[in-house]
């Protein structure tokens, strides 16, 4: 699980980063990217449209927040990320997490 000070929470923010940040799509798994003036900071946004169950969106939330957090090295010096689904997904376990989280920030790193 992510601590606080690297999570978003407010609407404002999740709002600001949706209108401004730009898309990456990785498979079924998109997510917005932002660059900013603070720590970097990570939020989710999965919808009851591709998953209607809370239990498989907690699911998804908690293997990409691990999988987040294991590459901690390599995140960006600051900005600000939100996750969401652009269709619905397949079942993916914590190595296939791991992998698409690498790609993330290799490509934002670059």
């Amino acid at each position: 699980m992510l601590k606080k000070g690297f999570r978003l929470r407010k609407k404002e923010d999740f709002n600001q980063v949706f209108r401004f940040g730009k898309p990456l799509f990785f498979e079924e798994i998109g997510c917005r990217y932002m660059k900013g003036k603070e720590n970097f900071q990570v939020g989710f946004s999965f919808g009851k449209k591709y998953l209607p169950l809370a239990v498989h969106r907690n699911r998804i939330r908690r293997v990409l927040s691990q999988a987040i957090s294991e590459y901690q090295s390599v995140w960006p010096k600051s900005g600000q990320m939100v996750f969401f689904l652009s269709k619905k997904p397949k079942k993916r376990g914590i190595a296939q997490m791991r992998v698409l989280v690498k790609n993330v920030f290799t490509t934002l790193n670059k």
